[in-house]
């Protein structure tokens, strides 16, 4: 027992004697490959990705001296100084999916721990709860959707920012750039939604028509669970939507996206509501689709949302969500319509 305690003291005096590389304060340990403070690593994180060029010396001199006082002085010496500790920026990414597996694994966990407390509620509980297939199904959703959206678009984050780099600073910024965006969100969104066994019970045709007709809207909102504004791509890209859309239009689009992420704060729910909404029928299929079994598969999702929320919330939550995610849909529509007019004057 005292050679346990003469260990963990030795442990914890070797800890506190770790010190920064970047800026000499004491550090938590090894990040990206290099001992660094906690500050210092979130810095890294932030910056690493755009590079050296995209940032200059405050002072001109290429050669701040960087610690703990200073490092706020000046970013492109501090990561210049990251660089030179010996930091991995390849890292980053590594370590963004292995948080994304281990969210995954605890998400399923969690879908599997409540399936099994199903078995043991009574007749009458089942009728206003989740079962066993249902969680299922919810699961299957929640998969896809990573495997066909989140980490696709993830990578795509990646290979875009190395072959912008290769451009001068000047050329980053165009409109090439945001088509390119938005066809990768859509074809991911599109793949998805092709994996829904109900989507591919229908003919090529009838897929095209019923996802055509709602995707342009359904982009959007998969970009509350998509768009991650610390990635170091956005700062660009939300640029370049404001000088083709207008300040005040992206503006209030991120205000309700916030909102919207901060308020439901349920990624499970987002992605049942996409499936809900992809169901949505209008009067210009011809007699393509047959409507009212879009409907019933509508109604269908509809209540597996609804019993989610249910479940997850109680009552009351469940009610203030499912409300106010409608009362959002229907804000982002006229916001959405208001895009769409703005596309066309431009020709996108």
């Amino acid at each position: 027992m005292n050679h346990l305690s003469t260990a963990n003291k030795k442990s914890s005096v070797h800890q506190q004697d770790l010190i920064c590389t970047v800026c000499e304060a004491p550090a938590a340990g090894f990040n990206f490959s290099v001992i660094t403070c906690m500050c210092c690593k979130a810095f890294f994180r932030r910056n690493a990705l755009y590079g050296l060029e995209s940032l200059q010396c405050r002072y001109a001199t290429d050669n701040c001296i960087i610690n703990m006082k200073t490092r706020r002085d000046c970013s492109y010496c501090r990561l210049k100084k990251c660089f030179q500790a010996g930091m991995k920026k390849e890292l980053i990414l590594s370590e963004e999916f292995k948080r994304l597996k281990r969210a995954r694994i605890h998400e399923n966990r969690k879908m599997t721990s409540h399936a099994v407390q199903l078995n043991d509620s009574s007749d009458h509980r089942q009728e206003l709860r989740l079962e066993t297939h249902d969680w299922k199904n919810i699961k299957n959703i929640y998969n896809e959707y990573e495997e066909y959206c989140y980490l696709p678009l993830l990578s795509f984050e990646k290979n875009e920012y190395e072959s912008l780099c290769q451009q001068p600073i000047k050329s980053r910024i165009k409109i090439q750039h945001y088509i390119r965006y938005y066809q990768k969100y859509e074809t991911s969104l599109i793949n998805f939604f092709k994996s829904l066994p109900e989507i591919k019970q229908l003919s090529n045709d009838q897929q095209s028509a019923l996802i055509k007709h709602n995707v342009t809207f359904l982009v959007r909102i998969s970009m509350i669970e998509t768009v991650d504004n610390q990635l170091p791509m956005w700062p660009a890209i939300h640029l370049l939507l404001q000088i083709l859309f207008g300040h005040s239009l992206i503006e209030e689009t991120d205000t309700l996206f916030h909102t919207w992420k901060e308020y439901v704060n349920d990624s499970t729910c987002i992605r049942l509501l996409l499936v809900v909404l992809l169901f949505s029928t209008c009067n210009k299929y011809n007699g393509l689709l047959d409507t009212l079994h879009i409907y019933k598969v509508q109604e269908k999702y509809t209540n597996l949302l609804w019993l989610y929320l249910l479940d997850h919330y109680g009552e009351l939550v469940a009610f203030n969500k499912f409300s106010t995610m409608i009362y959002y849909c229907l804000r982002l529509v006229t916001l959405s319509h208001t895009a769409e007019l703005k596309k066309q004057d431009m020709q996108l």
